[in-house]
């Protein structure tokens, strides 16, 4: 242990004490501890979903396959925290997904350890003054959203990454989303493979 780290002890030591304290508590101490902070039960985004199907990248037939997901963000997400975000995602994935299943003798799958590509859109706008529950000290927050929904071909032999491709270049796609960030509103997005 350098000097440097004893003399860093006597500013740390407080924050120290509270993390040591708020370990020893129980979950349900913990659980109210984190119902505590301001507004946390109406500052998350909560998307409305809804049944939907998926046709899964490279498939091989003559039979259009789905795979069914509850999955799907629904037409309407209200105006709840993070509804503009989760309608500028379902608008960006028009067509990757389906409200039925469609075609002659169409297969509807339901696995649900099915793991579907996804595209989350995150929204961070303005810092907020928090005081940590853990270790009592200040620190600054974004207030921030982020809605994810999963994805697949429009059809079965689209692959994964052709249609990350057209998602981006639509005009309302991903990199649009992230085109419309300001000075105080950063806007990104992230893909995720399916499997």
């Amino acid at each position: 242990m350098s000097f440097r780290d004893l003399e860093r002890f006597e500013s740390q030591k407080a924050a120290y004490d509270n993390y040591k304290a708020w370990k020893a508590l129980g979950p349900d101490a913990k659980k109210a501890l984190y119902d505590a902070i301001p507004n946390i039960a109406t500052s998350r985004a909560k998307p409305v979903f809804g049944t939907g199907f998926i046709i899964p990248f490279n498939a091989t037939g003559t039979i259009v396959v789905y795979v069914e997901t509850k999955k799907i963000l629904a037409a309407t997400q209200g105006s709840g925290p993070g509804s503009d975000v989760a309608t500028a995602l379902r608008t960006a994935l028009d067509g990757q997904y389906f409200a039925a299943a469609t075609g002659t003798t169409p297969v509807v799958i339901d696995n649900p350890r099915y793991k579907f590509a996804r595209l989350s859109f995150i929204n961070r706008e303005s810092f907020v003054d928090r005081v940590s529950r853990i270790t009592k000290r200040s620190y600054k927050k974004p207030s921030s959203d982020t809605v994810s929904a999963p994805f697949g071909g429009k059809t079965m032999t689209e692959d994964y990454d052709t249609a990350v491709v057209n998602i981006k270049a639509k005009t309302s796609g991903a990199k649009a989303w992230a085109d419309s960030s300001t000075s105080t509103v950063k806007k990104s997005f992230k893909f995720t493979p399916e499997g």
